[in-house]
């Protein structure tokens, strides 16, 4: 069974020492993003992405997904706090996306990936959501110790990484190293 992030730790997501790695804002930069699309956060957590994001696209959409309720419920705290209204919170499921067909600009998939346990299944679903054209970039783990982060062996490298989104029917647009620790692959449908 693939291994999910504990939900009673969700407060170490948000803590402003994880923006010195992994800082949202230059995330964003990497992405071809325009403040008018239609965007999902998969496996958003209490939304350490989903909020950048839904604040650059003023005049679109964050569809915040996530299979944890504890984990939305944190999300909805933090939404009301900053007062965004175009972010839509939605529970998932381990086998279904609750995404219509070719109704996504992009997805984000931040450190999900290796927590999927249909991986070739999970990423098929993230490519028949978007449209002709569209993006998805996931961020992971390199395949090597770190003092935290999920386990080694169930780090992706990111050569796999690269062979999963090829079966899946992506086209690989980019690969970059974000810190020495993670790395962000960036696909177009």
């Amino acid at each position: 069974m693939a291994r999910k992030f504990n939900p009673e730790d969700k407060n170490l997501l948000l803590e402003t020492s994880r923006q010195e790695l992994i800082d949202p804002q230059r995330i964003l930069s990497f992405l071809p993003l325009r403040t008018y699309q239609i965007v999902g956060d998969i496996g958003c957590g209490p939304g350490y992405f989903t909020i950048p994001l839904a604040k650059y696209l003023f005049d679109g959409k964050v569809w915040a997904v996530d299979v944890q309720q504890e984990m939305l419920d944190a999300l909805q705290e933090r939404l009301k706090q900053v007062h965004l209204t175009n972010v839509e919170p939605l529970l998932s499921s381990d086998a279904k996306l609750p995404f219509d067909k070719d109704s996504l600009d992009g997805a984000l998939l931040a450190f999900v990936l290796h927590e999927t346990k249909n991986k070739k299944g999970f990423l098929a679903q993230v490519k028949e959501s978007l449209k002709k054209g569209g993006w998805a970039a996931i961020l992971e783990w390199y395949k090597k110790e770190t003092e935290y982060g999920p386990p080694l062996e169930a780090r992706i490298e990111e050569e796999e990484a690269q062979e999963l989104v090829a079966k899946a029917g992506f086209r690989f647009t980019s690969l970059r190293d974000l810190n020495g620790k993670h790395y962000m692959l960036l696909l177009r449908k």
